[in-house]
């Protein structure tokens, strides 16, 4: 492979990277960063070629706070008119084949890598949330310890997935209690929020008559509001919040 040759069918920057080996830069920024897509290519032989980006398109949506995950993979590359590039399993876009298939293929790692580009803004834990529930993790381990609080537990809903809680307290009796805190975004009751933590909530319940999840709200919202929002959640769990967590903390274990 070599840059004069890749040029003239793509029109991208490029530069040697090793024998037989080449880093080509698409003028196509990832997201609004300014980070250019690019994929390493090389030619194992003389009539076929082998692309990866080196996970830079996934280290790139981590670094903007993106969880990748097996099933945002698949969804990735079910992405519809690509066929001749995918993501692997170590978040890696890739393609190989003949060298006369080379521009498709790159044209289709490019969607993917948009793709990942354009999921990452819905993908991106909101700021409030994350905070949250890092303040309710670290509030109840100082009360409970850190031995019996934990984070990122999973357990089976009644529709079959598997749903994890941000926080979960492990009982005395071996028993794990379910944690998920809901912040509110400005000032307000975040409604999305809610109907996603319900739907967590409710799948837990169905699943087993066991008492073992709890929401826990961020307090200041509008009493009409947060009144409102406790009671919908209080068909799939009882409903703290975390300022009087002092009343409620030590009787989960």
């Amino acid at each position: 492979m070599n840059c004069e040759k890749l040029a003239s069918i793509t029109g991208w920057q490029c530069s040697p990277a090793g024998v037989r080996s080449v880093r080509a830069v698409a003028p196509i920024p990832m997201g609004d960063g300014g980070q250019l897509i690019a994929f390493y290519i090389s030619q194992p032989s003389d009539s076929t070629f082998f692309l990866t980006d080196a996970s830079e398109t996934a280290i790139h949506a981590e670094q903007e706070g993106v969880v990748l995950n097996k099933s945002r993979i698949d969804a990735l590359n079910r992405t519809f008119g690509v066929s001749m590039a995918e993501f692997g399993n170590d978040f890696s876009i890739e393609a190989s084949g003949s060298l006369d298939s080379l521009q498709g293929s790159l044209w289709d790692a490019v969607k993917l890598a948009l793709a990942l580009s354009y999921k990452t803004a819905s993908w991106r834990p909101k700021f409030a949330q994350a905070k949250f529930h890092a303040v309710v993790l670290r509030e109840l381990q100082a009360q409970l310890g850190m031995e019996r609080v934990v984070a990122g537990l999973r357990v089976q809903g009644a529709s079959g997935h598997m749903i994890e809680f941000p926080v979960s307290v492990i009982q005395k009796n071996g028993q794990i209690i379910y944690v998920q805190p809901i912040a509110l975004e400005n000032g307000k009751i975040s409604w999305p929020t809610i109907y996603e933590a319900h739907g967590k909530l409710f799948d837990v319940k169905v699943a087993s008559d066991i008492e073992n999840r709890i929401a826990v709200l961020e307090a200041g919202a509008l009493p009409v509001d947060f009144g409102r929002a406790a009671s919908f959640l209080a068909h799939a769990a009882p409903v703290y919040t975390l300022d009087k967590l002092d009343a409620w903390a030590h009787a989960l274990i």
